[in-house]
């Protein structure tokens, strides 16, 4: 006779057992609340690691160059942010920071964060490549505008017209498709590493899956979270352009050396091409990515081009408003000058 295992004499529903998981789940649920409280003291804190190094501008310097460890240079970018901000000192020693045998301190800081912007610009141009416009010809706008005239002087379209646009309707979706199609044939959806015979099978797996309605679908996808790449490090790039336009600004009383101030047309370069291919990005139709990308962009990538087009324009503009009455004496070029033009009349 087998006895149910519900039964009261089990040794799963005594008293003991009760306890012991009574004390079992409350052990289980604070080890969860305190692994959660260290998570966000450790995430939220500043951190001041440089501090307790020897060298600390050396140390933040192989942070921010620590490109295999994700975390550790995200947290050396917030660092240096935190130093250009509010630590006036240690601003100061980096910047007099001369005698290094890869250049001065500035030079090699600057230089990590004007990659960086340099690269957001390089994945924008490849994920936006410059499409040859089509302006309709003078023959066709007359001829446009004539219709238009004769239209609006009968009352409204004619039913030919109507009846004409209705059966172009079908055209019209057809040739969008195939437009989508052919930007999907021609975009880099394996990157720049892909070479040689790697390269050659996934061209050849991508046109057969252009052959099919499900695969086309697949590889928008794909594209759809290829544009997502190109503000991946968003965080990181604000936190490189605004410490990189601090310790600029900052140079003016910080610098002993004038050091700053023979870099200045690079960075100014930088951070114009990266504007300008914002700019260019977000005045896409059809937004951050091309054809096939719309509405994953929308939701992802519109806000955040939007937002780092004020991040650089807010940078060069704190330049404009610190370099004022110093703007003749810099040696910048003429396309800079013409660039810097716009903010200059801002502030006057």
């Amino acid at each position: 006779m087998t006895t149910s295992s519900y039964g009261v004499d089990n040794p799963l529903f005594s008293i003991g057992s009760i306890i012991f998981w009574f004390h079992s789940s409350t052990l289980a649920v604070l080890t969860w609340e305190f692994a959660h409280q260290l998570f966000e003291i450790v995430i939220t804190e500043p951190t001041h690691i440089n501090e307790l190094s020897l060298d600390r501008n050396l140390c933040l310097l192989n942070g921010l160059k620590c490109i295999t460890n994700p975390l550790i240079q995200h947290l050396a970018y917030q660092e240096l942010y935190r130093i250009t901000e509010f630590s006036t000192a240690q601003r100061v020693d980096l910047l007099a920071d001369i005698d290094r045998k890869n250049g001065t301190m500035w030079s090699q800081v600057s230089g990590q964060c004007i990659s960086v912007i340099k690269a957001a610009t390089e994945r924008l141009k490849a994920q936006n490549p410059v499409r040859p416009s089509k302006t309709p010809s003078s023959q066709t706008s007359k001829q446009r505008l004539l219709n238009t005239n004769i239209s609006s002087r009968s009352g409204g379209a004619p039913m030919a017209d109507i009846l004409r646009q209705n059966k172009s309707g079908g055209a019209d979706t057809q040739a969008a498709s195939g437009k989508a199609t052919d930007a999907l044939g021609t975009v880099n959806l394996f990157g720049n590493e892909a070479q040689g015979l790697e390269k050659y099978v996934l061209t050849v797996l991508r046109d057969m899956l252009l052959k099919s309605t499900l695969g086309q679908r697949i590889l928008s996808r794909s594209l759809r979270a290829h544009s997502a790449d190109a503000f991946s490090n968003f965080q990181q790039q604000v936190w490189a352009i605004r410490s990189l336009m601090r310790l600029v600004q900052c140079s003016i009383s910080d610098d002993e050396f004038g050091i700053v101030q023979a870099d200045i047309s690079s960075v100014l370069e930088a951070l114009f091409a990266y504007l300008s291919e914002l700019e260019r990005s977000a005045a896409q139709p059809d937004g951050l990515g091309g054809v096939g990308a719309r509405s994953h962009n929308t939701q992802l990538t519109s806000h955040q081009t939007q937002a780092m087009i004020q991040v650089v324009r807010n940078a060069l503009y704190l330049f404009t408003t610190t370099f004022y009455f110093y703007l003749n004496m810099l040696k910048l070029s003429a396309a800079q000058a013409q660039q810097l033009q716009a903010f200059a009349d801002f502030q006057a």
